[in-house]
């Protein structure tokens, strides 16, 4: 039994050793990995923090609108006979897009056209026999309101006839098509969106603090989605409502979007930067410098090692608004600082790094 006890606990104490031996020697490894790639310089772009000149401006939410746009619809019922357009056509003013079944109305139309040609052709008989005096005032007025009753419901069957097409109301790009022939379209319902892409305006709201800033001809810029949307998209201000809205207390405005850009469309969420005060100095890097992550930004500071060249230095920083291509630097930065602008997939903290600016890096 002792002898059974002994090998036990020999066997124990084997296997912690050799777990001890393995986790050693993977220790070494790593050691010896870290000590290789220490050696490793890695190649970057790099700039220097400096100041410029920055409009202070206050973010607000907003709208991309168009100046005309519409959802489609007949004002009739029936059944859909013709489709003469497909989705996101570009369509000129008067085009005719769809017609429903106009049943008894092209006949009717002829009909009252035939009394109509009548109606005149009387009328005008009874002014000849009028002027030798040869019928009474009476029944020269009843032909001639006999023939303005024609005429009139020549106009009216002309009427329902045109309700029973769809023609374009004015020149742009159409929607996605979601009707068909043979399907039976119900009066006001909606055929297909069309909007006119060349005129757009960007709608928001300003606090009623600021209003007093906002000024029709004040230039503003958008980005579609986030603020640190790369895009920026300039507009300007051309009108102001008449009042402040009570319900938020807050006025709105609207802005012409500037320049042709067929990737802004209508409907889409815009954040607005509008200018509140001059311009002042301010730290500014550019916006490929910054690494946004949840749990804060920051940026690769480059510092010269002992001897010669350079080692990059994770740095927390704290930003604010977007200025075109760079961002304002708020903390965690010194004017004439150099920071990494490119290459800093690459890059741990503590790495060497070579400046090359001469290449692009991915």
């Amino acid at each position: 039994m002792r002898k059974v006890f002994v090998l036990a606990v020999s066997m124990v104490l084997a296997f912690f050793a050799a777990i001890f031996a393995l986790y050693r020697w993977r220790e070494h490894r790593q050691d010896a990995r870290r000590a290789q790639n220490a050696h490793v310089i890695v190649t970057v772009s790099a700039t220097a923090v400096r100041y410029a000149r920055v409009d202070p401006r206050t973010a607000v939410v907003g709208e991309i609108v168009a100046a005309r746009g519409t959802e489609l619809s007949l004002q009739s019922s029936g059944v859909i006979r013709r489709i003469v357009f497909h989705s996101g056509q570009r369509v000129r003013a008067g085009q005719l897009l769809l017609s429903v079944d106009a049943g008894a109305l092209p006949g009717r139309l002829k009909g009252a056209q035939a009394d109509a040609a009548l109606a005149r052709e009387n009328y005008e008989r009874a002014r000849n026999v009028y002027a030798i005096r040869g019928i009474s005032t009476a029944a020269l007025d009843k032909a001639k309101y006999q023939a303005m009753a024609s005429a009139a419901k020549v106009s009216a069957l002309q009427e329902s006839l045109a309700d029973t097409m769809l023609k374009a109301p004015f020149s742009g790009v159409l929607g996605l098509r979601d009707v068909y022939r043979g399907q039976y379209l119900r009066a006001g319902s909606p055929v297909v969106e069309l909007v006119d892409p060349r005129e757009l305006y960007v709608d928001f709201s300003v606090p009623q603090g600021a209003a007093g800033q906002v000024h029709t001809g004040t230039d503003v810029t958008f980005a579609l989605g986030s603020e640190r949307a790369r895009q920026q998209y300039s507009a300007r201000i051309f009108a102001l409502n008449t009042r402040v809205d009570r319900r938020n207390r807050a006025l709105s405005v609207r802005a012409r979007i500037l320049g042709d850009h067929p990737f802004v469309r209508p409907g889409t969420f815009a954040l607005v930067q509008l200018p509140t005060a001059a311009a002042r100095r301010r730290l500014v890097i550019p916006r490929v410098a910054v690494a946004y992550h949840s749990y804060g930004d920051f940026v690769y500071v480059l510092r010269r090692r002992k001897g010669s060249g350079w080692i990059a230095q994770e740095a927390r920083i704290e930003t604010g608004s977007v200025q075109g291509d760079d961002v304002v630097v708020r903390s965690g930065l010194q004017a004439g600082e150099m920071i990494v602008t490119a290459g800093q997939v690459k890059l741990h903290d503590g790495d060497s790094v070579r400046i090359n600016n001469a290449v692009h890096l991915d």
